[in-house]
């Protein structure tokens, strides 16, 4: 069963398995944020994904010579989470790594996933701690999902009459991904923009359309409808919408602190680009912010 957070604004629930969001819910205009699976899209809704983003370049990586494997967004989507903590208005979740995890990613952690109610805003924040001896290399993002406007013309979807706003003109550089939107290949200019597109159109072009997050602490979902959702990012090095190339009336909207493998990439996960890198006994955390 879902653990349920709530005050007079907002009703949220959060599952313990991936601890993760499934609903985030405006009471006052009786709106669902959150996408709602479709039967014909994507089966997911939100993935806190750790300690690795998306997939690793021959699905496998190698430390101290002992060679690991990890599936898709790594350990976090997979497991159940207990819960530590929860009021009326907020839950603390947590993941620890055991004998399992350990045989995928040989490093001790623990993560805890918190979400906390003020008002019309939603805090997540997620809390890494490095429990183990060594050095812990780590990917680290958000997957949520968001409803969108959408029609259908000659049986195509269109999900155009919406769009992520930025808050001024701002100077894109744009993450390029191989053929099959896999591996990082590099980076090239995107342009000066105010918005971010949701269409289908965007998604066939580039699967994932992810840009460099620095500088940017704020943007906004704008649906066709005038909904609009407000993000708020303590920190990004990357910011990703995502979503499916024909089917799904949804973007994901993803903070990330890293990115997947390059096509280049080592296979010594202490020499992969971009991870993170948190000394023994210590603590790395992350939020970020919805507000309806």
């Amino acid at each position: 069963m879902d653990h349920q957070i709530e005050n007079k604004r907002l009703r949220v629930h959060i599952a313990p398995h991936g601890g993760a969001l499934t609903s985030v819910f405006d009471k006052e205009n009786n709106h669902e944020w959150l996408y709602q699976k479709e039967d014909d899209s994507w089966q997911g809704q939100d993935i806190a994904i750790f300690p690795f983003i998306a997939r690793l370049k021959n699905k496998k990586y190698t430390h101290h010579g002992q060679e690991y494997s990890l599936l898709n967004h790594g350990l976090c989507r997979y497991h159940d989470f207990v819960l530590e903590e929860q009021g009326e208005d907020y839950v603390e979740l947590l993941f620890a790594s055991d004998e399992e995890t350990l045989k995928q990613y040989p490093f001790p952690f623990r993560f805890h996933a918190r979400y906390e109610l003020q008002d019309n805003a939603l805090t997540i924040t997620y809390r890494i701690e490095n429990t183990g001896e060594e050095t812990m290399p780590f990917g680290l993002g958000a997957h949520p999902a968001f409803g969108l406007c959408a029609s259908v013309h000659d049986g195509v979807l269109d999900t155009s009459d919406n769009e992520v706003r930025l808050d001024q003109p701002t100077a894109l550089t744009r993450i390029v991904f191989d053929e099959k939107g896999e591996f990082v290949r590099g980076e090239e200019d995107y342009g000066v923009r105010e918005s971010l597109p949701t269409d289908k159109a965007t998604f066939q072009a580039y699967q994932t359309l992810c840009v460099q997050g620095k500088g940017i602490d704020h943007v906004q979902l704008v649906r066709g409808d005038g909904k609009r959702l407000d993000f708020t990012f303590d920190k990004i090095n990357y910011l990703v919408l995502w979503s499916f190339l024909e089917t799904g009336r949804f973007v994901a909207v993803e903070p990330w602190m890293s990115l997947p493998d390059f096509e280049d990439a080592p296979l010594e996960i202490m020499e992969k680009k971009t991870l993170l890198h948190l000394e023994p006994k210590q603590t790395y955390t992350f939020s970020y912010t919805l507000r309806v």
